[in-house]
């Protein structure tokens, strides 16, 4: 993955990534619109079992076979809806460019009070996991999850801007990977597949980063072509 990052496009790290020509303020809003309506319509489904601190009312059958699990657990759930809510503020460019200051602030509490602590305890809780299923899917993408978020706020540390926004992109597509996950089974359901419960738990821990970061590559290669394209003159 680091080829992938590091080689995408040829422009200097110092240089800020092609995003595509300036759009307006109501432009901007509207392209956020369904991130923001994904990630909110999975916390509504996500949260509710879990804020009355009862173990029983939650959707992870045998929780407290282990005693420190389900309090990781609530942590992990904390940590990881803030590092959902704060990527939104990293995504909405009108931020970015308007107010850099809360860009940042927003940036810093994504790393260090979401994704690092959300992945390192994705890991941690896969290893007290009662089943099999699913926990390398898990494991790779809390690894990479974490991997991703240190090294973007590092390259953001020695103002490399490009290579911290190429980086971030990777991470936001991990942070994400729950929720591709939960809308396969889904819609797995809604169109009647019925698949194998065990196989569909498997397939989304894999899947559903895995096409993320597809699509932030292809996303990646297309903007630094249409960077490096000659404007033309008349």
């Amino acid at each position: 993955m680091t080829q992938l990052v590091e080689k995408t496009g040829a422009r200097s790290d110092t240089d800020p990534l092609p995003v595509g020509p300036r759009r307006s303020r109501a432009a901007q809003a509207r392209s956020m619109v369904p991130l923001v309506a994904l990630v909110l319509a999975f916390l509504l489904f996500l949260l509710p079992p879990y804020l009355g601190l009862d173990p029983s009312q939650g959707r992870i059958p045998n929780v407290t076979v282990i005693p420190a699990r389900y309090p990781l657990l609530i942590v992990h759930i904390a940590t990881a809806t803030i590092a959902l809510l704060t990527l939104c503020l990293q995504m909405w460019p009108w931020l970015r460019e308007r107010h850099p200051k809360a860009h940042r602030i927003s940036g810093r509490v994504y790393v260090f009070a979401g994704a690092l602590p959300a992945a390192v305890l994705s890991v941690v809780l896969s290893f007290m996991a009662t089943s099999s299923h699913g926990v390398l899917g898990v494991i790779t993408a809390g690894v990479f999850w974490g991997v991703t978020t240190a090294v973007g706020f590092l390259r953001a540390r020695q103002g490399r801007w490009s290579a911290h926004r190429r980086w971030m992109l990777y991470s936001f597509a991990f942070a994400l990977q729950a929720v591709w996950a939960r809308l396969l089974a889904i819609g797995s359901i809604v169109l009647g597949l019925s698949p194998d419960p065990i196989l569909m738990g498997e397939a989304g821990t894999w899947l559903g980063w895995i096409v993320n970061v597809l699509l932030v590559q292809w996303w990646l290669v297309r903007t630094a072509r249409r960077a490096r394209q000659p404007v033309a003159s008349y």
